[in-house]
Order: structure tokens, then C-alpha cells, then sequence
């Protein structure tokens, strides 16, 4: 049993980050005893010890929360290629989030029964995996109200939004452990891919009356140059409004189910259930008998079902929880069942800690709505599922984050990474973040939606990726 020693402050935070840290991401077995001790002391009973600083959780109560309690700017980087710990980095120059000076030469000592590590793992891992800046200085986006742009977050702006630092901390603290402690065995993980799909626009052409068809003809002539583009349009409408759904452009489900299959990958497909933002959440309605055709489709074929709460939720537990209901009760009458539910906020919209809770509240397992709309890569700075906790409540909650590392429109659009779908620059960027996953075998999840399944380009990529 690991005996950990901590000051008498913030409990319950504490306790949080310790228990995923520890029990969670290393399934090791703690006791947390409260003392004066001013840092962290982490020992076994044998007379040795690992001392971790204690920067983050040092802050006043008056403090917290505010700004005076974030990192102080540029970040200071230990080079921990000086030392002889064996840890897995992605570079061994390791940005100090929370912590010590590294440039004092006291920031990390060892001998063979004694450890100080002047990285404040713990308080880095607490401030990465709970968002707190998002809460200390909330961003409202021009284009989506409630979601924090990456390029205000410390981590692209301190130049390690692209490497789970938290990975990288947890090798550390583990690298120390077994410094001391050889004989420990932690727990082991398996590198996989998950796909999801948010369900924006399941058909093209089955909830698209005579109007819209025409604005969408006139849009390929005048916007399009292309008269063929307009007649294409008009017979496909033709055939999706007289039972063929599968001349839908947008009916990419079981291509997309396919290519899982083949890797032996499960998709999981993310629906609207209801529209408090109007024309923004789409134009279908669960009750329809090709929507319920589908569901039953993808869960015969074995792939999960999820939430996709439409555009005003985050902020709305009540529209949350009215949403999730509508999802199980139509699964319900479809004849599906399912052990795990979750899904993702429409547009990524999000406010910390308030959709954490919402979630928690509406009876949800899991989000993994958590990467930024603008900028791809680790958000929560891990590639780790973990539990998740309420910065307002100070209270740790059953709902579980699966961090989404890469939406495809994040990397291809002009108006975010712009990257395009020309050469393997698109490829590449997307690759080498799952490469980071793969690095401490953890978990890359990519979201891909259907109706962007249709350019024969992004198809070319999104195999690719898949199958490295």
C-alpha cells in the first residue's frame, strides 16, 4: 500500500487528482493521510520517500479561481535529459506547469532511498484534466458562443497543445516510483482507435422539401458553375423522396461501418434528438421511420449509439437530460439496448464546470466532446479516459471524459488549421497525433463526420489514417 502525505488544504481536490492519478491511470492501491508536511510525500514503510513540490495547491483560498492563481508566463522547462529517470517523454525538455524553478539545482535530487522532484505532478494534472483556466478566464468565440478557442489556452500558447503533457507527467511520477520501489507493477494499456461520427446531416435529400431542393440547385449553378451538380441534385431527391434512401449523399453509414469493420474498429454515431437551436441542429427528427431504420441498421451491425446534444445545452441541464431521454425512450421502442451511453456537445460548445455536470445530472457514462474547435490535439493534455470533477462544487463525479484528440474539420478548414485536402500535409498532422497516442498506448479518438464522407479525398484520408 502507498502511503500519501498531504497538506491540510483543498481536500477534496486532492483526493481527486491523486485517485485518478494513482488508481485510475496506474491502478495502484493508496492511503491519503493528511499532515503538515509541505510538499507531498509519497512513501511505503521502508524509509524511503519521492517528495513532489506542492505549487498549485499552495494558493491562498482566496486565490482560487482567480488569475492570480494560472501559471505564470512563459512556463519555465526542466530538461530532464540531465537526470537518469527512465521515463517515457515525448521530449525530454518538459515544460514545469506548476512547480519549482528548474533551473535551480535543487529541482530534482535522488539517492537510492530518497527522491524531491520539484514538478508539481499533481497540481499540473489537476489544472490540465479539470480545465480550470477555462473557468478563471472563459472566452466567448466569435463564430460559437461557449466554446474556448485552443489558441487562448496555455498549452498552444506555452507549445504543447500537440503532446499529452499529462502522459508525460504520469511517466515521470511512475519512472520515480520505480526508482524506489522496483517491484511495483502498475496497470497496462493497450493503444486503440476510436471513431465517432456526429450525425449533423444523416440525409441530404429526405427532410428537403420542393424550396430547399431549388435553393440547393440554384446554389450548384450560381455559386457552382455546374448545371450537372443542379441535375444530379434533382434526381437524387427523387429517388431518396420515393424510398431510396441509399441515393442519399450523406448515407455514408454503412461505408463508414464497413471501414470500421474491417479494422476491427466500432463507430459510434452521435444523434440530434431535439433543436434548441433551431436550423443550426439540423433538420431530422428521431420519430421519423428512416431515422429509426437507421439505428436499428447500426446496432444490428454492432456499433454504438450516442448523444449529440444540440446547439444551447451546454449551459442547460434540463435540455440535456430532455434530450437523453428522447434517445433512450426511441431506442427503447427500436429494440436496442445498450450498457454505455455518451456523446459530444454540438459545435464542441462547452462551459466548465456547468456540462460537465449536466452530463453527470441527465444520467450520462461519458462525454467526449474535450478538444478544441480551432486547434487540434490534447485539451485536457491525456490521452487517458478519466473521471471528471466540479470546480464549483468541489466535488468529483461519476461521468467519465474521453478527450477527443482530432476532428476533421479542426485540420482541413480555412477557417481553423487550414490544412486542406490537398498533399500529405493533412495526413501527416493527424497521424502524428495519433503517433502520441500510440507512444504511452493510449486512446485515439477521432471524430469524422458522414456528410463530409462524401468528397472522395476525405474518404482517401480518413482510411488512411484508420488503418495506421
Amino acid at each position: 500500500m502507498i502511503l500519501i502525505q498531504i497538506p491540510d488544504n483543498y481536500q477534496a481536490e486532492r483526493d481527486y487528482i491523486l485517485s485518478v492519478m494513482f488508481q485510475e491511470f496506474l491502478g495502484l492501491d493508496i492511503q491519503i493521510e493528511v499532515n503538515g508536511h509541505p510538499n507531498v510525500l509519497i512513501t511505503m514503510g521502508d524509509g524511503r520517500e519521492l517528495i513532489t513540490a506542492d505549487d498549485f495547491f499552495s494558493k491562498q483560498i482566496e486565490e482560487w479561481l482567480q488569475p492570480v492563481s494560472l501559471p505564470k508566463q512563459p512556463l519555465k522547462v526542466w530538461n530532464m535529459g540531465t537526470t537518469k529517470l527512465n521515463a517515457i517523454t515525448v521530449n525530454s525538455h518538459i515544460p514545469v506547469i506548476y512547480g519549482d524553478d528548474p533551473d535551480n539545482p535543487n529541482f530534482f535530487s535522488h539517492s537510492e532511498d530518497k527522491i524531491y522532484l520539484g514538478l508539481d505532478i499533481f497540481g499540473s494534472a489537476f489544472f490540465m484534466l479539470t480545465r480550470y483556466e477555462e473557468v478563471v478566464r472563459p472566452y466567448e468565440h466569435e463564430r460559437f458562443p461557449g466554446t474556448f478557442p485552443g489558441t487562448k489556452s496555455l498549452a498552444y500558447q506555452e507549445g504543447f497543445l500537440d503532446r499529452p503533457i499529462i502522459n508525460e507527467y504520469l511517466e515521470i511520477l511512475w519512472a520515480c516510483l520505480k526508482h524506489l520501489w522496483s517491484g511495483l507493477k502498475r496497470k497496462t494499456y493497450q493503444f486503440q482507435t476510436y471513431v465517432s461520427h456526429d450525425v449533423d446531416e444523416p440525409f441530404m435529400y429526405a427532410f428537403t422539401g420542393v424550396p430547399r431542393l431549388l435553393k440547393r440547385c440554384a446554389g450548384d449553378v450560381l455559386k457552382r458553375h455546374s448545371l450537372l451538380k443542379a441535375q444530379k441534385s434533382i434526381l437524387s431527391w427523387m429517388q431518396v423522396t420515393t424510398g431510396n434512401s441509399k441515393a442519399d449523399p450523406c448515407n455514408t453509414f454503412d461505408l463508414i461501418m464497413d471501414i470500421s469493420e474491417k479494422h476491427n474498429l466500432k463507430s459510434a454515431f452521435y444523434f440530434i434528438t431535439d433543436h434548441s437551436g433551431g436550423a443550426i441542429d439540423g433538420n431530422y427528427s428521431m420519430n421519423h421511420p428512416i431515422i429509426r431504420s437507421l439505428l436499428r441498421r447500426i446496432h444490428q451491425r454492432g456499433h454504438e449509439i450516442g448523444l449529440h446534444t444540440s446547439y444551447n445545452t451546454y449551459k442547460d441541464g434540463a435540455q440535456t437530460k430532455k434530450e437523453f431521454e428522447i434517445l433512450k425512450q426511441v431506442c427503447a421502442e427500436e429494440g436496442i439496448q445498450q450498457e454505455y451511453w455518451g456523446g459530444r456537445q454540438h459545435y464542441l460548445r462547452w462551459e466548465t464546470p456547468t456540462t460537465f455536470q449536466n452530463w453527470e445530472d441527465a444520467g450520462l457514462d461519458y462525454d467526449s466532446t474535450l478538444s478544441f474547435v480551432d486547434v487540434a490535439g490534447f485539451r485536457c493534455g491525456i490521452c487517458y479516459q478519466f473521471s471528471t470533477f466540479n470546480l464549483h462544487t468541489r466535488q468529483a463525479l461519476k461521468l467519465q471524459e474521453q478527450p477527443l484528440i482530432v476532428m476533421e474539420c479542426t485540420v482541413i478548414d480555412d477557417m481553423f488549421m487550414n490544412l486542406g485536402l490537398d498533399g500529405e500535409a493533412t495526413l501527416q498532422t493527424m497521424a502524428k497525433y495519433k503517433q502520441q497516442c500510440q507512444l504511452f498506448q493510449g486512446d485515439f479518438r477521432l471524430l469524422w463526420h458522414n456528410n463530409r464522407l462524401i468528397d472522395q479525398r476525405e474518404i482517401d484520408i480518413y482510411k488512411q489514417l484508420v488503418s495506421l
